[in-house]
């Protein structure tokens, strides 16, 4: 496996790559551009095996059905595509991409190691490779292909409506004018971001409400509270990267992971419950509040301690089983069986064995105290966690929330990183995360098996509405989050902050969602009731947006 390091080099490398001319003596041979690989990516490729989505030695002719061997399939989108080739002694390879023969005999000039443009070859969805010669005989070739990796499109190209999106644009922009605070769309296609736009403001409002004075305009590249977001493009992925390598098997009992798991039935509970939030434990514990239901021993400003708590001391609330019950305490267990099987703290794990592989500079926990300043940051709620001044606990700091976590639990108790809450990311990191959930990799970086991800995402027998973890468009029963037009194979999730993610198999099709919208007044409802004003617009509710989108492509 290339390290983290090696595996981010060769990414960079290889987008410079892409858009180097090709030899041109080679053009007249083969419909692919090739050049040369630099030492960086040498030295990469010859680090080990197991990186992109295809990496083999070929000809391997160990099956007795001549058409099965020295082939593969492997995902691309039309237009885009690379493949890297290391010679060995093979002076000339013949290969076949769906269907298209590429014949290949490169001057000793380029070296050994070879980078392919394959864009002029590949359709969207699976593709078919095949080595249809080698010479001379007895020679062997590394193919490495690499997962696809969000590009920059056109929604014409994509057969999105321009006309459609325009008055998607102005939806959106009316309700700024009525006082939504911002967000910023990615909808991706095929591959390609095809529209990626922000509105509104990143910070709109006083701690009291008022609209100040200057607000700040929203940008593409603001960083948002992703709130339970955070569930899936932290916890869940780091579990289906350590199933897939065999770290973490989802039916064994909680208890062989966490030794101190024990009495009230906890020795029956399985991670799979966890997953499927029939655990049997409540929504959640106001362990930041000395009032807690619970009483004053679940009080904790200190994540060792909070820790204990949820690994020994929650209450079930019902049987498990049945159908879900979201509860955040399952994901705060699940980001506790993390840290226990890796050793290392959940934010510290994902930032060495995934994001900084993939490349990703804006997607972190507690972004203040790594370099980012509040302006970066879509502020939340306008006055700390006081619903204007009508929920009162020792810990909360009041002011406008920006930087910090808004979930309560997740800053109070756990420091600000829990399995439920606490990721931080921009729309487009956010959109190159979910490409993981299409092909279990991006680019070089593997990170879980395509048995692991449809494990993952299948809805659950008791309750179509989820799978392990994910929320599924199964049914249309949550059409408020995808649409009436997702299909039924489209599954992601929401967070609490004004977050949604959509992601559809069927039409390849990726929409992040990211807005403020508890960044705005508090309004009165009936006698003793409030909801937040970002909460009532379309863009707040999600469903409209992602129906419009759906209805924009052709």
């Amino acid at each position: 496996m290339l390290s983290a390091i090696n595996r981010v080099s060769l990414a960079s490398v290889l987008l410079m790559l892409s858009s180097c001319a090709a030899v041109t003596n080679w053009l007249q041979i083969s419909p692919v551009a090739i050049s040369a690989q630099t030492e960086q990516q040498r030295s990469a490729l010859s680090a080990g095996k197991g990186v992109g989505q295809l990496d083999v030695n070929w000809p391997d002719n160990q099956s007795k059905r001549a058409l099965v061997n020295n082939r593969a399939g492997f995902i691309a989108y039309k237009g885009q595509g690379e493949l890297l080739l290391q010679l060995g002694t093979a002076s000339k390879v013949t290969l076949s991409i769906n269907g298209k023969v590429l014949a290949l005999q490169p001057d000793a000039a380029l070296g050994q190691h070879l980078l392919l443009d394959i864009s002029s070859v590949t359709r969207n969805g699976l593709n078919q490779l095949a080595l249809l010669d080698v010479e001379p005989l007895g020679a062997q070739i590394r193919l490495v292909l690499p997962y696809p990796q969000l590009l920059t499109g056109t929604a014409e190209a994509a057969g999105f409506s321009v006309a459609e999106l325009e008055e998607l644009d102005a939806l959106i922009q009316r309700e700024v004018a009525q006082g939504f605070p911002g967000a910023v769309l990615v909808i991706a296609k095929d591959g390609n971001i095809i529209k990626h736009t922000a509105y509104g403001y990143a910070s709109r409002y006083h701690s009291d409400g008022s609209a100040l004075a200057t607000p700040q305009l929203m940008q593409t590249d603001t960083l948002f509270d992703l709130a339970s977001n955070t569930k899936m493009y932290a916890t869940n992925y780091a579990l289906m990267q350590l199933v897939s390598a065999g770290k973490l098997e989802i039916n064994a009992p909680v208890q062989h992971y966490l030794p101190e798991y024990q009495g009230d039935g906890r020795d029956s509970r399985l991670v799979s419950d966890l997953l499927y939030h029939n655990a049997g434990y409540p929504p959640e514990v106001h362990f930041h509040r000395p009032d807690n239901r619970h009483g004053p021993a679940f009080y904790s400003t200190n994540r060792a301690r909070s820790m204990q708590l949820i690994a020994s001391k929650v209450p079930f609330e019902r049987e498990r089983g049945g159908k879900a019950v979201y509860s955040d305490i399952d994901y705060m267990l699940l980001g506790l069986i993390i840290e226990r099987i890796t050793g290392m703290t959940q934010d510290e794990y994902l930032a060495q064995a995934l994001y900084q592989p993939m490349g990703l500079t804006h997607t972190l926990f507690n972004p203040l105290r790594h370099g980012f300043t509040p302006e970066h940051i879509a502020a939340t709620e306008i006055d700390g966690n006081s619903r204007g001044g009508r929920v009162i606990f020792p810990a909360d700091k009041r002011g406008v929330v920006r930087g910090d976590v808004h979930d309560e639990k997740a800053r109070y108790a756990f420091d600000g990183v829990a399995g439920h809450a606490g990721l931080f990311a921009t729309a487009e990191e956010t959109a190159k995360l979910a490409m993981l959930a299409l092909h279990g990799g991006y680019n070089l970086t593997p990170v879980f098996s395509q048995a692991v991800l449809q494990q993952f995402v299948r809805p659950s027998v008791a309750d179509h509405t989820v799978g392990l973890g994910w929320r599924t468009a199964t049914a249309g029963d949550l059409s408020w989050h995808f649409g009436p037009y997702a299909s039924a194979y489209a599954f992601g999730h929401t967070g609490w902050t004004g977050t949604a993610t959509l992601i559809d198999p069927y039409y390849n099709l990726v929409v992040v969602l990211l807005t403020n919208k508890k960044h705005s007044p508090l309004l009165i409802e009936g006698e003793t009731g409030y909801y937040f004003a970002g909460d009532r617009f379309e863009t707040g509710m999600y469903g409209s947006i992602m129906s419009k989108i759906y209805q924009a492509m052709q």
